[in-house]
Parts: C-alpha cells; structure tokens; sequence
C-alpha cells in the first residue's frame, strides 16, 4: 500500500478536503492563523510511498505536528490521523513502546544561542510525540517559565539566575511516563553592564588604507552598541572633522598634521560612560607629493596569463592616480601596442617577439614625472601551437554545484577557444546530452545513471585535434529523496551583514527548492516576519523579537518540515 500525505493551506487555496485541522505548525501569532489540511489516501501499489517510515526519519507529518500550541481538538484529530497512517504502514506500536521512544527521543528547543545552563528566550516544547504519544508540561516556576514555554522573564539584574524545572509528561493509552528537565534561567543584564560590554568593543572605522595615525578621509562611527547602548559623539575640532565623522577639512600643505580627539558617550538607562579615540588627521600633499605618490604606485593591468614579458591581449592602462594626478600614455611601438593600450598587433608566428615601452607622463598642477614600462609582444602561434594551447586549457563549464561525476543540470561547452581556434562538439549519447549541451534528459528514478562522453573538435586553419570529456547525468530523484535534499540545503537568504540571530532586513524566502520541491514558508509571528520574508523590527525599547519560521518542504506525496528560529534587533 503507498499513502500520499498531501499539504494544504486555506492561503494557498489548495487541496480542500482532509481528516485533521492544526491551528499552525508552530503556534498562533496574534494577528494570523495558519490552518494546515492533511489527507491520507490509499493507492493499491506494492511500492511503499514513504521511504522516511522505513529509514525511522520523522515523516513530514510528524514534523509539522510536533511543534507549537494547538487546540485539544486539533491534537487529537492530528494524532488519530497520524495514527491511522503509521497502522496502515504494518508499523504496530503498542502503547509502551510509543512513549518508551518519544520520551527517549524528547528534547527542549531553544531560540537563538540559548542551552540548558543559559536560557534568556523562548522555549521550543513539542506536544506530541514522533511516534503519537502526547506530551504536557509542568513548570517548577510558572512565573519564571510558563509551561508552554512561551513566556520566559529574567530575573531583574543583581537577583541572581534562577534554576527551573519543566517536567513532561508523555503519555499514550494506560501508560504514562516523565522526563525532568533542569534550566538555568539568567538573569537580566544591567545598564552597567551593556555600558561597559559595548564600550569594551567600540570602534572607529577607517576608509582605504587609513588608520588613527593616517586619517585623510570621513570616518565611521557607530551610534548604537551591539548590546542596545546609544553612542553619541564629540570631536574636539570639529572644523577639521565634523562630530558624526562624516565631513573631513584636511589642513594645506604646510600647515602641518592635525591631532584631535573623538569622544564617544555610550548610554543605556541612567549609566553612561566615555570612551576617547585620538586621530592624526593629515595635511594635503604638494603636487610633487602627489605625483610621486601616484607614480610609486602605478602599475599595468595585464590579461590572464599574460606578463610584461609576455604580451598577447590587450594592456588596461590608469588615467587617473588615486592622488588626484592626470595619466597620459605613449606607446614607443604603436604598431605592435597602441598607446590607450587597447590593440595589440603580435607578429606573425615566425618573425619573432616584439619589444614595446610604454611611458606613463604623471601630472598634477605644475609638477610632473614620467614612469618607463618596457613590454615584449608575443609573436602570433601557429595553427598547431593554438589548438594544442587551446585543447591543454578547454574545460566544461558545470551547472550549481554539478561536476562531471554529477550532472543535473545544463552544460556551457565552448565553441571558441582562447587563442581562437574553432571548437565543436558531439555528445555519444544526444537523446541524454544534446551535442551543444544546453539539453540533459536525467534517466527516470530507479534506471540508474548514465555515461556520456562529450567530444571537443578544436581545429585551426587545416590543423585539427580532439579532447574528450566523460561525464555522469544522475537519475532524477525519488519525491521522497528529492524532499530530502532540499530539506538539507534549504535556508533563508539574509541581507548582507545579517545572521538568524541578527535579523535587521528582509528575508528572501524560495518558494522553489534546488532540487524542484515547492517550499510554504510558516511565521510565529507574522507581525514580525512575514510568509513573504518581509520583517517589521520591534520599535526601539521594545526588545528583540524572537520568531520562528518553518518551511514545509514538499513533492509529491512527500513532506517535511525545517525550522530556523530568527532573532528580529529592535530599531535603534
């Protein structure tokens, strides 16, 4: 018998028909409730649909179930459902064995970097078992940790953390069993405290090659702490830099380096405290400096490959120094090497290199320099010497993560090689991998994997040689195999510099899996994260927000479920 488990949600105005309603995979938000109708139907078929089953792995099922509050109602039509679907599998579990392994298997779920000995945030306690039994808790210290575990209050600073038992009682049938949990909730950090860890890591950002001993431009100076502090700042000239760093006066030429001071005031509740940075701001260099500067540090692009003692492409050349100076270039060769650098003419193979000097005239105001830069042009290869060149470095070009053991994906062949020769290909196996490459046909699930050799003709002028390539196309995925990876390699994409304990922007969410599954995106909290990854931060003095986002991976009649809990920063 294979059983289908078939997703779906009122949102997404899928399959409306089912055995079990969850008030959300992880618990109701305020403002949204997520419904979740699960079907299970019966094929005749000798193949067993649900590979997770017979692995022991958590079905999608028993994912999506295990976390989060829900009504007694939805419980227990869930845990008939889940029931009905493991009988129907032949998996008979008597009421011992089911608590026995979900009492071995329960663990407490926590937020952010949170453990056993350092709880700070919301606890992740599931209500039912993988294998159906039903779970409850006890809180030693209601007060300090609700039994849902929703609620989590530090004691005030100063008071001393607090040890907190939660006790769950799994239970299935006539028999009933407990597991004890020991917590150490701590204590609130005091403004003291936030003063004193923020000042510790303050400081000031340089731009380039700058340094507190080198400013030439604006600074960074942050104005709020990692820990919630706010930073304000001083500088004692501004007329030179301004307060918020941003707008620097370099004295003239010959007034002379400046020194100032750049104080921070960093504050939270009623603690406030300094911390000061001294900076040498520096004087503007003459046009003799300027030029120097720029000619010590000019410098030739060259193509892959190639050196001064080897030209064969094209020379990028500077026209502007990173001092300010003007760059004007003059090739001695302009037969060979055009003076912007952009042709090259190489000889005939045969004739011999070519020697070039290019001469770079450095100007700024009334001082000018010039920089010699003596170059060799290659001579031209001949037909023989450009297709072995271009056979020894031809390569295929792999789609994502594919190689050639593991082809899922289309291929780039080149048609032209770096020297130019001309490059064709041919596939042994075209109804598999078309000759151009831009076509792979994966052999269904359960035919096995297929060698293809691809044949790269490079030829020029009347000269011709072959390169063969072997490559794997894979078999395409079961849905259960194909779920299976995509539950793998499937996260949320953050906005550069955030993390999921440091979420400041939003969130791009797949709808699509690498490997083709369809992703549904569940929030905890869609006042702060939305399904569509949009985040709305807490306002300032709110406190960070703690959510927890589940993908419900899905393909064919596969389903599980991956769960990242994130951690929203207030605005400052």
């Amino acid at each position: 018998m294979m059983k289908k488990v078939i997703l779906c949600t009122a949102a997404f105005s899928m399959l409306m028909c089912g055995a079990a309603y969850a008030d959300g995979i992880n618990g109701k938000s305020k403002n949204s409730k997520v419904k979740i109708k699960v079907q299970l139907q019966d094929r005749d078929d000798d193949r067993d649909d649900d590979a997770s089953e017979k692995s022991g792995k958590k079905t999608g099922l028993e994912n999506a179930l295990e976390r989060g509050k829900k009504s007694d109602a939805a419980r227990e039509a869930i845990r008939r459902a889940l029931e009905k679907k493991k009988n129907r599998q032949g998996i008979e579990w008597n009421f011992e064995q089911r608590v026995a392994a979900d009492l071995a298997a329960l663990k407490i779920g926590f937020t952010g970097t949170d453990r056993l000995d350092r709880v700070t945030g919301k606890l992740i306690l599931p209500v039912i078992g993988a294998k159906g039994s039903q779970i409850s808790w006890v809180s030693s210290k209601p007060e300090v940790i609700t039994p849902d575990g929703q609620t989590v209050n530090r004691p005030a600073a100063g008071q001393g953390n607090v040890t907190v038992t939660l006790t769950a009682t799994v239970s299935s049938g006539n028999v009933v069993k407990t597991k004890v949990f020991t917590l150490t909730v701590l204590q609130q950090v005091s403004d003291a405290q936030i003063v004193a860890a923020d000042k510790g890591v303050l400081a000031v950002t340089y731009q380039g090659q700058d340094s507190a001993s080198s400013v030439t431009q604006p600074v960074k100076l942050p104005v709020a702490g990692s820990n919630g502090s706010t930073i304000t700042w001083v500088s004692s000239n501004p007329a030179v830099l301004s307060h918020n760093g941003l707008t620097l006066n370099r004295p003239s030429n010959g007034q002379g380096d400046v020194t100032l001071t750049m104080t921070a005031t960093i504050r939270s509740g009623n603690v406030a405290d300094t911390k000061v940075f001294t900076l040498t701001v520096k004087q503007l260099l003459t046009d003799a400096q300027r030029v120097a500067a720029d000619k010590e540090a000019l410098a030739l692009g060259f193509a892959a490959g190639d050196t001064a003692a080897a030209v064969t492409r094209p020379v990028v050349l500077p026209v502007k120094g990173a001092n300010g100076s003007t760059i004007v270039w003059l090739s001695g060769n302009t037969a060979v090497l055009s003076s912007d650098g952009k042709t090259v003419t190489r000889p005939a193979a045969g004739t011999g290199d070519a020697g070039v000097v290019l001469t770079a005239v450095i100007t700024y105001g009334n001082s000018s320099d010039v920089k010699l830069f003596p170059l060799t042009v290659k001579q031209q290869l001949t037909d023989v010497q450009k297709v072995t060149t271009d056979a020894s470095v031809l390569a295929i070009t792999y789609g994502g993560t594919d190689t050639a053991a593991a082809v899922t994906k289309p291929l780039t062949l080149p048609v032209t090689g770096v020297n130019g020769s001309t490059i064709t290909w041919l596939s042994s196996n075209p109804a598999v991998i078309s000759n151009d490459g831009k076509t792979v046909n994966r052999p269904a699930a359960g035919q096995g994997d297929v060698s293809v050799n691809l044949t790269a003709i490079l030829s020029t002028g009347s000269y011709t040689e072959t390169k063969t390539f072997t490559v794997t196309v894979k078999q395409q995925l079961t849905d259960a195999q194909r779920v299976a990876a995509d539950q793998a390699a499937l996260q949320p994409v953050y906005a550069p510099s955030d993390s999921a304990a440091s979420v400041t922007k939003n969130l791009v969410l797949s709808t699509v899996a690498p490997n083709g599954s369809k992703v549904l995106w569940i929030s905890s909290d869609t006042t702060v994260v939305a399904a569509n990854g949009t985040v709305t931060r807490p306002a300032a003095g709110k406190g960070d927000a703690n959510v927890l986002l589940t993908a419900v991976i899905s393909s064919g009649g596969f389903a599980e479920t991956k769960s990242f809990q994130l951690v929203v920063k207030q605005l400052p």
